[in-house]
Formats: C-alpha cells, sequence, structure tokens
C-alpha cells in the first residue's frame, strides 16, 4: 500500500531567520548558499501500512511551502527612486553630490531651469558659429553635448534632470526659431536665392 507523506509545515519565522542568516554567512564566505531540499514528513504510527481504518487520499504531486532565500528578495528601491546598489555602506558622496543634495528642491528646480537653457544656447552657438564647410561636424557635435552631456552629469550628481533637458530642448527651439526668422527677415523670406 501507498503511503501518505504529507509536506511539512510552514516554517517558524525563527527558521526563517536561520536560513537567511546561514545564506548571509555563506555569501559573505563567497560560497553559494545551500537550499535544503523539501523534506516531507513520515506517516505516523496510525497511518502505518497495513494497520486496519481509512485511508486518506494521497496526492499525486505533494508541493513543499515556499521558504525565501536570500537571493530570492528582490531589492527595493531607495527612498530617492534610485536603484539600491550593492555596496551603500561603503559609498561616499561626491562633492558635487554633497552641493546638489545640499539645495532645496525650489533652488534644485531653478538650477535645473537655468543649466538646461545654457547648455542649449552653448548648443546653438556651435551649430552657427564656424566656418560652413565644418557643418556637418558642428552638428554632430551640438548633438552629441546635448545628449551626453546631461547623461554624465546625472552620473556624477546621481539625480534626475529632466527639468534640465526640457530647458535645454526649449533653449534650442527658441533659438531655432528666431535664427529662422533673423536670416528670413534678411533674405526677405525668400529662401530659394542662395546668399
Amino acid at each position: 500500500m501507498d503511503q501518505q507523506n504529507k509536506p511539512r509545515p510552514a516554517p517558524t519565522p525563527e527558521e526563517i531567520a536561520r536560513l537567511e542568516a546561514e545564506a548571509v554567512a555563506a555569501l559573505q564566505r563567497g560560497e553559494e548558499p545551500k537550499r535544503p531540499e523539501p523534506q516531507m514528513e513520515a506517516p505516523s504510527s496510525a497511518e502505518a501500512p497495513g494497520q486496519a481504518g481509512a485511508e486518506a487520499p494521497v496526492e499525486a504531486n505533494p508541493q513543499p511551502e515556499f521558504v525565501p532565500y536570500v537571493d530570492d528578495v528582490v531589492p527595493q528601491p531607495k527612498a530617492d527612486g534610485n536603484a539600491p546598489d550593492e555596496d551603500d555602506e561603503e559609498y561616499i558622496p561626491s562633492k558635487w553630490e554633497e552641493r546638489v543634495n545640499a539645495l532645496t528642491d525650489r533652488q534644485w528646480f531653478w538650477t535645473q531651469i537655468v543649466g538646461g537653457a545654457l547648455l542649449g544656447l552653448v548648443a546653438l552657438a556651435i551649430l552657427y558659429f564656424g566656418s560652413d564647410e565644418l557643418a556637418t561636424y558642428r552638428m554632430v557635435v551640438a548633438a552629441l553635448l546635448a545628449l551626453l552631456l546631461p547623461r554624465y552629469i546625472e552620473r556624477v550628481i546621481r539625480r534626475d534632470l529632466a527639468i534640465a533637458r526640457r530647458a535645454m530642448l526649449v533653449a534650442l527651439v527658441v533659438g531655432l526659431a528666431i535664427t529662422f526668422l533673423v536670416i528670413g527677415a534678411r533674405n526677405g523670406f525668400n529662401f530659394t536665392k542662395a546668399q
């Protein structure tokens, strides 16, 4: 006759804490944490085969209870919305990051507006000042400056520059519109004739 296998009961908080502590210790030693095999309880003497009595139906595939392990835990984002770092305890902020973190929200908002607008005007100046033979290269430099410099600054200060990017875009669009109007006014808004 078949023996009835019962899944073991859910682990207690003490068992979970012990398993987590063992896994953390193994990780600190540089080893892979050991995962215990799911254990099934042996049938009690009342349920032993060959005894008289009604037998309970046997589950075809008994599933063990889920036991969380250290590497099963998904790291939660930090309070500021950034992804958690593995070495947060040892992290020392840069002087730029400290300066930015010392700003109030209002100061940070206006700093982004002014910085983004200045960056947009610098990219516009790169586009329009210089020889016509290097126009293609100037456009590539302006595009790289507008795309990569904000990313680099974000990594250094570990804060989002979304407002600065919008301010840069507005400065570029306004600058291009003014340039278009100035050049158009010089030519009588006839853009087909050469200068």
